[in-house]
């Protein structure tokens, strides 16, 4: 079979290099698609927080080179792979490359010996293999809740908190739009639960506002 995002990826390539290579008379002719775009995205703030973050933070050491800064940016490794990790990986790899080893796409829900591992170790059994599911990340598997939840909920969030919570809220239509001049920047239909020192970090549960969807970040 063909694998869907590397025939997508050539065909781009390929419209790409074509209009390239055309006559500008003819590159004067090209319509937009008339397909249209999702109106929610049009909803989203100036960009991305974490590289707003990592320019501000950027911007004030070269300002003060000497400043300790504790950053609440995106979080980043610091430590090289343990030896232990690194074999795993090299001995996995190293038998996709022979007959015998090779085996394909793997389980959709993770390895199975790794859930059991899981399972065993980092849950004493209180959560079954068959109940665990090894994703490829949080941005992937949030999409997923909200697909399944559709547009019609709402959702409560930490403040402040991880910022995919709420974009992906917004692309899906569970918000309408900022109003102009908001000081605070923060969308209608969701709801934003306080997290202080007053409160220990954590929201008041019983005093907030009902909510279909409750996101805590650890």
């Amino acid at each position: 079979g063909v694998h869907l995002p590397t025939m997508l990826a050539l065909l781009a390539s390929c419209s790409a290099l074509a209009y390239a290579g055309s006559s500008p008379r003819a590159r004067s002719a090209v319509t937009m698609s008339t397909v249209e775009r999702n109106p929610h995205m049009a909803k989203l703030q100036a960009g991305y927080l974490f590289p707003e973050i990592g320019r501000r933070r950027n911007a004030f050491l070269a300002e003060n080179p000497g400043a300790d800064i504790i950053s609440l940016g995106i979080g980043d490794t610091t430590q090289p792979i343990p030896p232990h990790i690194l074999d795993g990986l090299l001995g996995g790899a190293k038998k996709l490359g022979t007959k015998e080893g090779y085996t394909g796409y793997g389980a959709e829900q993770g390895v199975q010996v790794l859930r059991e591992r899981i399972s065993e170790r980092l849950y004493k059994g209180l959560v079954k293999p068959e109940e665990v599911f090894v994703s490829d990340g949080s941005k992937c598997d949030i999409g997923r809740l909200q697909l399944m939840f559709g547009s019609g909920v709402v959702s409560a969030v930490q403040d402040p908190s991880y910022p995919v919570y709420v974009d992906t809220s917004v692309m899906l239509g569970q918000t309408g739009a900022v109003p102009a001049g908001a000081p605070t920047g923060q969308f209608p239909g969701i709801v934003y639960m306080p997290c202080n020192p007053s409160n220990d970090f954590f929201p008041d549960l019983a005093n907030t506002p009902r909510a279909d969807v409750i996101y805590f970040c650890p």
